[in-house]
């Protein structure tokens, strides 16, 4: 792993990182290895000497002269520390493998490069303007360490990044390190990356690859690494709360003092005894790993006619990879002739081509670096100077497309460029297309009295605006932009309510049946999701409808108008094909309701921010109705105009900071509130911890109160794994233990449509071992999916119960209600799986008489 952490002080800083290094008996003067273009330019290479290390710290240069003003506060730098899987670390420093050192040692100078040429920036100031400059060089210190603070085999490097760069004008100016602490995940990954190709030529074979690219030496189990990691454990059970501060007072807090003057011997013959202890050879490892090298050096050098060519080689590695990640002969993103080069060459081509399907499920456009860590992450035999050349020649052959400007350093897929384009075309074809259903000077009049006589209520001017526009348009789409409270909803029952009287029929649209449901109880109109409504109609989307099938679509959606609600979280994909199908339909009017600013599709593009600034007829709501008080009506549009510092302030009087348990502080206040205020006020937190936290502390506080217990049910419940379809093309996506539902047969693997336990992943292989519910077993390979799957983890959820004296229910009945509920789909799921939610959200209602922890 890769963390960061700023230097405090100069002071003392030579002697800290000279500690430790076991292989080089490093002293306090002379340790350590410079390593980037800004030492070179300085003068400093070779050894870390203790005096010229804390100058640079302090910022003077040694030709003289300093970075900043005499006196002035200056950051010292930054400690990137990379640290070596435990498993490594053992082979490394325990089997004595010298050569491992050597390999992650080089890997770290190859990413620090890297940094320079990427990450390295400074501020400068033309006309009162402050902007950032890219510089081409970093001054590192790199030390070598091989303990941890509990003295155990931990083996990791500081690379410490001195806050000074060269400008292009030749001068010398703080380094801007915010770019370093944006990459840290991708700095990892690579430096793995690089390890992993370094390692198998030294003969050792490694385990699967997991988060940021980290993977164990095969050979060496997880009860084995844990029992090397008391310091890890140490930190992990002093967490409280969730995120990285809570995980830097944890480190903090449980740090013992370096030990000095340690007996190496006595700590070698410990580890060693430790190791035999839990029955690992790590001797026995390193010897088969050179011999395993050797045999692999010598086949390398042979020059027999049975050697296969480079075309055969590439060939069968090209079949597993296609066999493994699914690749189909003719991908556009993989060369026509790629079993003609280097193995590593053909990985990164199925890598990168990976990532780009990957991200382009949820993003129309993303950054490269971020291309380049998703295809890392796949895990394949590659490296991230090939991973970057993939992507350039990408670019250069038109498959992805480069931002300029602002976008510099964005991509996008040639394919989401054009169906944009297609979009606002279809967008285009509809101006002018269809007859006003009120001329504009009348429809705001009768709006108006319809509102007042049928819901007794008075349209703002922004609602007004809204309603004319959608009556008196003379274009097919049209957009109402309206920020969250602007009452979108009230605005629609008038407009249905003119529209039916002029013969109109009106056909609401949701992503979600959730957001159907309420679309239909707040305006009346009748509703269906969107994916139903294009499904209805995917002849016509495909071109395989009869002109009589068009015709007999035309006449049923004849005086039609659909009105989409929350456009923002509809796909690029989805809004080109709604817009589509409303031209060949030619339906009245295509009502675009939403705010771009408030929710994002799930799927990749921003269609309704593209429309709105395309210049698609828009009529703006800005006037909130919700905000009761002052305070908050200025907060809320603070907050919608992007200016979050101004809206914190405004709310500054209302909110309580805590450092840590914040769990604990929002369980209190809500619990202290009277129970008819409690119903009507919520918990919000970010990420699935932090609300398991929040809901037990609520539960512990009921149980306490007498609320709920003393009965209780331990309920397993599904919990979504949210991957793209590209990532359940790879084995790592799946875990023993999780569940598999196959919504449709795969039949290429011949398995039927319904729910799987999975029993074992093999990895190697590409393969899923799945459990029917018969207990029969099953082989699913994920790189040939076929129709959309759905895969959940089980997790365990403690319900405590209690009852109101009136109610006639049992609490088992309760338990049972839900435990049915619960057991289709945790509401996790909803934005995935909307009607297993519908579901649970109704039996809940119905046992609405309990207090739950849930």
């Amino acid at each position: 792993m890769l963390s960061l952490a700023n230097v405090r002080s100069a002071g003392g800083a030579a002697s800290y990182f000279a500690k430790d290094n076991y292989y080089a008996g490093a002293d306090a003067d002379r340790s350590g290895l410079w390593v980037g273009k800004g030492a070179e330019r300085l003068g400093l290479t070779g050894t870390v000497e203790a005096v010229a290390f804390e100058a640079i710290l302090r910022g003077e240069l040694p030709g003289g002269g300093r970075i900043g003003r005499e006196g002035a506060d200056h950051r010292a730098g930054t400690d990137l520390t990379f640290s070596l899987p435990k498993s490594w670390s053992l082979l490394a420093l325990v089997g004595k493998d010298e050569r491992i050192v050597t390999a992650y040692r080089e890997a770290v100078i190859e990413t620090l490069q890297w940094a320079e040429k990427n990450a390295a920036f400074l501020r400068v100031e033309r006309a009162g303007k402050e902007r950032q400059v890219q510089s081409d060089n970093l001054t590192v210190a790199l030390f070598q360490h091989d303990t941890n603070r509990n003295q155990e085999p931990n083996l990791h490097f500081h690379a410490v990044v001195a806050n000074m760069t060269q400008a292009p004008d030749g001068t010398w100016k703080a380094l801007r390190n915010d770019r370093l602490w944006q990459l840290n995940t991708l700095l990892n990954t690579m430096t793995m990356a690089r390890f992993r190709v370094e390692v198998e030529k030294l003969g050792y074979r490694i385990g699967a690859v997991g988060k940021h690219g980290n993977f164990e030496a095969a050979g060496i189990s997880r009860e084995a690494v844990m029992a090397f990691s008391t310091r890890r454990q140490e930190v992990l059970e002093a967490r409280r709360g969730s995120g990285l501060e809570a995980g830097l007072i944890a480190t903090l807090a449980t740090r013992s003092a370096k030990q000095r003057d340690v007996d190496r011997g006595a700590l070698m013959s410990r580890w060693e005894e430790q190791s035999w202890g839990l029955g690992i050879d790590l001797a026995g490892m390193v010897r088969d790993a050179r011999e395993r090298s050797a045999v692999m050096a010598i086949a390398a050098q042979r020059q027999d006619q049975d050697r296969p060519t480079i075309a055969q080689r590439g060939r069968v590695m090209v079949l597993e990879l296609a066999e493994r990640l699914g690749i189909k002969a003719g991908d556009p993103l993989v060369p026509a002739r790629i079993h003609l080069r280097p193995a590593q060459e053909i990985a990164a081509a199925h890598a990168v081509a990976s990532a780009v399907r990957h991200l382009s499920e949820r993003e129309a456009a993303f950054k490269a670096t971020d291309l380049a860590k998703a295809a890392l992450d796949f895990g394949l035999p590659t490296t991230m100077p090939l991973i970057e050349t993939r992507i350039a020649q990408l670019a250069d052959q038109g498959a992805l497309s480069k931002g300029r400007g602002s976008m510099q350093g964005w991509l996008t897929t040639t394919e989401a460029a054009t169906l944009e384009v297609r979009l606002l075309a279809e967008i285009e074809r509809g101006k002018g297309a269809v007859p006003p259903i009120l001329p504009k000077d009348a429809a705001g009049a009768q709006l108006q009295a319809s509102a007042n006589l049928n819901f007794g209520m008075t349209l703002n001017p922004g609602q007004e605006a809204a309603g004319r526009m959608i009556l008196s348009s003379v274009n097919r789409v049209v957009a109402v932009q309206g920020v969250a409270g602007t009452g979108k909803s009230s605005l629609l029952r008038p407009v249905a309510q003119i529209l039916g009287e002029h013969g109109k029929q009106v056909v609401g649209l949701g992503v979600q049946n959730t957001l159907v449901r309420m679309l239909e109880r707040e305006t009346g109109i009748p509703s269906m999701t969107l994916h139903r409504f294009l499904g209805q109609h995917r002849g016509l989307l495909e071109g395989a409808a009869s002109q009589a099938e068009l015709a007999a679509a035309r006449s049923a959606y004849r005086d039609t108008v659909l009105v989409l609600d929350e456009a923002s979280m509809v796909s690029t994909r989805d809004s080109d094909r709604l817009v589509r199908l409303a031209n060949l339909l030619e339906v009245d009017r295509l009502v675009l309701m939403g705010d771009p600013r408030q929710l994002g599709a799930v799927e990749a593009g921003k269609p309704f921010a593209l429309a709105l600034a395309a210049g698609t007829e828009t009529a703006r709501m800005e006037t909130n109705l919700r905000a009761r008080s002052e305070t908050l009506r200025l907060a809320q549009a603070a907050a919608q105009q992007g200016r979050t510092g101004e809206a914190m302030e405004q709310l500054k009087d209302h909110i309580v900071e805590v450092s840590e348990n914040g769990a604990v502080v929002a369980a209190e206040r809500w619990l202290s509130l009277p129970p008819a205020e409690r119903e009507r006020t919520g918990i919000y937190v970010s990420g699935r911890q932090l609300r398991d936290e929040v809901n037990r502390a609520v539960q512990t506080g009921l149980a306490a109160n007498g609320e709920i217990g003393p009965e209780s049910r331990s309920l397993t419940v599904l919990s979504r794994v949210n991957a793209t379809r590209e990532e359940l093309r790879h084995t790592a996506t799946y875990e023993a233990g999780m569940v598999l539902e196959l919504t449709a047969r795969q039949s290429r693997q011949h398995i039927g449509k319904g729910r799987y336990d999975i029993v074992e992943v093999d990895a190697g292989n590409g393969r899923v071992t799945l459990r029917d519910t018969r207990g029969r077993s099953h082989t699913f390979t994920p790189s040939r999916l076929g129709p959309t799957l759905i895969v959940d983890r089980r997790d365990q959820v403690e319900l405590g119960i209690g009852r109101n004296p009136g109610d006639k229910t049992s609490a088992l009945e309760v338990t049972e209600r839900l435990g049915a509920a619960a057991a289709q789909g945790q509401a996790a799921g909803k934005a995935a799986e909307p009607q297993r939610h519908a579901e649970l959200e109704r039996t809940i209602e119905r046992v609405r008489p309990f207090e739950i922890g849930l």
